[in-house]
């Protein structure tokens, strides 16, 4: 497709998951930091974080006993760009007047089955201006070893769920690697930031993180991220949704509260190479992976593509784990 005639998307806003007990999942997106948004009568349920997006998490019930990740939602960048995802080969407009913020919403399939929609005119959240922190009056300036910049005052935190701003990325890995890619780069406004090779072969790739290309604007590393399905077996499969929250202390009190609620540990605390996120990854009670991360680094079209090889998951955090795919 045409640079002119790619789709254009503001942001990535919401994903679909469905879970076999949405009502025990519920209490675990309490304690992750989900606020509830809505409930349809169709049983789906909506969850939202604190930023503008009308929900950033939709759980459903399977429709077997089998668990499903369904897909993603992303916001259209102007009406001209939703009008041109309306007109893709197989599009489906797709009411959803009881979804919260209402609007419009066009859904367009992937070539692994997942679904894209895309979303305009909705009613976006009033939300605040400054992140929201476990810090009580909100995080003050840290004092280094020499600069002292914090005088008199004094971090004093409050016990409970990191509270989430939005949704930062999902990623999942796929024998489909190089069509997958494709299909998105060409398609819409998609750009890697990074991508990652073969250690002696940069043309072996095995995986690509994906930011929405806004010019001169700034936005997120990545917001999908692509990997070659490895190991035994094959087929496509969700890794894990990422959300964001405020600070490092916001998340290290999250990670104690999902603990002290006795949710199984993934992997984290840690700090990525690749985007540079301090990272939690936790299982959620279906056994979906599932990431609190803050501190990310943002791009604009002045950042290249950066081509790498092997590098490694982690600068400084605990061991990879054995089963990370």
């Amino acid at each position: 497709m045409a640079i002119g005639s790619k789709i254009s998307l503001q942001r990535l806003s919401y994903v679909i998951y469905e879970h076999p007990d949405v009502v025990k999942f519920l209490t675990f997106a309490e304690d992750f930091g989900f606020e509830l948004a809505a409930k349809s009568e169709n049983e789906e349920v909506f969850f939202r974080g604190y930023g503008p997006d009308p929900f950033l998490y939709v759980a459903r019930p399977a429709s077997g006993s089998a668990p499903k990740f369904h897909g993603a939602g992303f916001v259209a960048r102007s009406a001209i760009d939703f009008q041109k995802a309306c007109n893709f080969p197989g599009a489906q407009l797709v009411d959803v007047s009881h979804r919260p913020g209402g609007g419009k919403m066009v859904r367009i399939t992937d070539p692994n089955g997942y679904v894209v929609e895309i979303v305009h005119g909705q009613e976006e959240r009033f939300a605040p201006q400054e992140g929201i922190s476990v810090v009580a009056g909100g995080r003050p300036q840290v004092n280094g070893a020499v600069q002292k910049t914090r005088k008199g005052v004094f971090n004093r935190m409050t016990s409970g769920p990191s509270k989430v701003h939005k949704l930062g990325h999902f990623g999942y890995t796929t024998d489909n690697y190089a069509k997958t890619c494709s299909w998105y780069s060409s398609n819409f406004n998609f750009k890697a930031s990074d991508i990652v090779h073969k250690q002696g072969d940069p043309s072996t790739e095995f995986m690509s993180f994906f930011h929405v290309d806004l010019g001169a604007e700034y936005t997120d590393h990545h917001c999908l991220l692509v990997a070659a399905h490895h190991g035994s077996g094959s087929g496509t499969s969700i890794h894990h949704s990422s959300f964001e929250v405020e600070d490092l202390d916001t998340e290290m009190m999250g990670h104690s509260w999902l603990a002290s609620k006795g949710y199984k540990p993934m992997w984290g605390i840690g700090r990525h190479v690749m985007g540079s996120q301090l990272f939690d990854y936790w299982y959620d009670t279906t056994g979906f992976i599932i990431e609190h991360y803050s501190d990310g680094d943002v791009v604009n079209e002045e950042c290249p593509t950066i081509r790498s090889a092997g590098t490694p998951a982690a600068i400084w955090g605990p061991p990879l784990p054995t089963k990370w795919d």
